[in-house]
């Protein structure tokens, strides 16, 4: 599939129609999907009303802007009023959304049309998309391999061409782990910038709502389009909302950047892609440094506690109540998470605040942080363990170990493809920024993606 903002030029230009757009997406749904299982609901009749709707609207003058007549998905944690929304759970199995979340709001605003709801880890609890309810998204460069998650239906969507974005939710790595493994853009927003109004939580003080694109224009326009402060969300910040598309041509040259030490064990491959984009960066005339992070060993300890208390907090009527409805990974993790103590929780809130001053000196220092997304490619599926340098990593563990930290302090992040192992699969790098800045990394970002060019996927 072209890209978003490729596809809304020849929109706009009359060269191509909505309808048209929609129906050949809606096609490949239905030959593709079988494959990946990226979607849990698939809206046909809806996305064609729409689809005539924009396209009506196009004809008259009416024009919205780049999303007008693009078919888009969410996270099946979203709501879309009047649609099923399970979270990926059999709890929820039959849950009707009540109304629209403030991000579907959003989009049906820029007159995107939303063909469906992306498969997902049971309640976005997990970063593999193994489904045990509605089976397994598989990564569509090779199916036997995971997607990561736990927006992995979003991931694969995009990665498909199944839709040009979707919105996913990313808790500890939840947006960029599964576009790091599936090879697309993943952006997180600084905490607050984007509305989590109807949207399913699964850790309160974590959670942030974000982007799957395949560009990081398209990404750009999207972010535009959903973001802003929202009075129905309690953790939405009131921060102006840039024009980030016109602004990720900006010079970045003079930029500093840094890339924090003993954030764990890489694999070697993913490390030599990690250099080669270092190497970017410095051919488009920015500084990097290595800079020692007094609490690169203590970033664990303070998420656990947070991240599982919390959701054990949310579940646990639930977990009273239908305790059998739940997969193994997911009670295994809720029931963890009911073992931690206020005290518990409150020395990682505590915690929390000495690691965000930490992070927030050094991005006094530099304008980003730089990473590998994940220290490894993806697992076939069912695979719980991995080797690297040496040693045995529970998938969990390793999958997150570059990205929770951002959560922790809620900075904007983005994933963007850094090429192919030597198995065809691929691998991600992360850019994240100052809080609210997301103009920054999207700009070194899209100039570094461009230099380093993107994997194309054949289906």
């Amino acid at each position: 599939m072209e890209s978003l903002v490729e596809l809304s030029q020849e929109i706009l230009t009359g060269g191509l129609k909505p309808t048209e757009l929609v129906e050949k997406t809606l096609e490949r749904i239905g030959r593709v999907n079988p494959e990946v299982n990226a979607f849990i609901t698939v809206l046909e009749e809806h996305a064609r009303l729409e689809a005539s709707k924009a396209e009506k609207e196009i004809a008259e003058g009416r024009y919205r802007g780049p999303l007008h007549g693009i078919p888009v998905s969410v996270k099946d944690i979203v709501f879309i009023g009047g649609v099923r929304c399970t979270a990926g759970s059999k709890i929820l199995a039959q849950h009707v959304a009540p109304y629209d979340a403030t991000v579907t709001r959003r989009l049906k605003e820029a007159g995107a049309v939303i063909v469906g709801t992306n498969n997902l880890h049971e309640f976005a609890s997990g970063v593999t998309s193994i489904n045990p309810h509605y089976g397994p998204v598989r990564n569509p460069w090779n199916t036997r391999f995971i997607a990561g998650g736990s927006s992995g239906g979003s991931a694969a969507a995009v990665a498909a061409g199944l839709s040009t974005v979707s919105i996913g939710t990313d808790t500890s790595g939840s947006v960029r782990i599964p576009a790091s493994l599936c090879g697309v853009v993943g952006l997180k927003p600084s905490f607050g910038r984007v509305s989590k109004h109807g949207v399913i939580p699964l850790s309160w003080s974590l959670d942030h709502v974000g982007i799957l694109a395949g560009t990081v224009a398209d990404a750009a326009v999207t972010l535009k389009a959903v973001a802003g402060y929202d009075p129905e969300d309690e953790y939405s910040v009131y921060a102006e909302v840039p024009d980030y598309p016109s602004l990720l041509e900006k010079d970045v040259e003079g930029l500093k950047v840094c890339l924090l030490g003993g954030m764990g064990p890489v694999d070697a491959e993913v490390l030599s892609a990690f250099k080669r984009f270092v190497r970017v960066l410095e051919g488009l005339g920015m500084t990097v440094d290595e800079v020692e992070f007094e609490y690169a060993g203590r970033v664990r300890e303070c998420w656990a506690p947070i991240r599982l208390g919390e959701a054990a907090a949310f579940h646990d009527e639930w977990l009273r109540s239908r305790r059998g409805e739940y997969g193994p990974d997911v009670l295994s993790m809720l029931e963890r998470g009911g073992r931690y103590t206020a005290v518990d929780y409150v020395k990682a809130v505590r915690l929390r605040h000495m690691i965000r001053g930490g992070v927030l000196r050094i991005l006094d220092q530099y304008h980003a942080i730089v990473s590998p997304t994940t220290p490894l490619t993806a697992v076939e599926i069912g695979v719980t363990e991995s080797e690297i340098d040496g040693k045995n990593i529970d998938i969990y563990s390793a999958l997150t170990s570059q990205t929770i930290l951002h959560n922790i302090i809620g900075i904007p992040s983005i994933s963007i493809p850094a090429g192919l192992s030597s198995r065809g699969l691929p691998i991600g790098v992360q850019i994240a920024g100052r809080l609210y800045d997301e103009v920054t990394i999207l700009r070194i970002a899209h100039q570094a993606a461009r230099k380093m060019g993107t994997p194309s996927l054949r289906l």
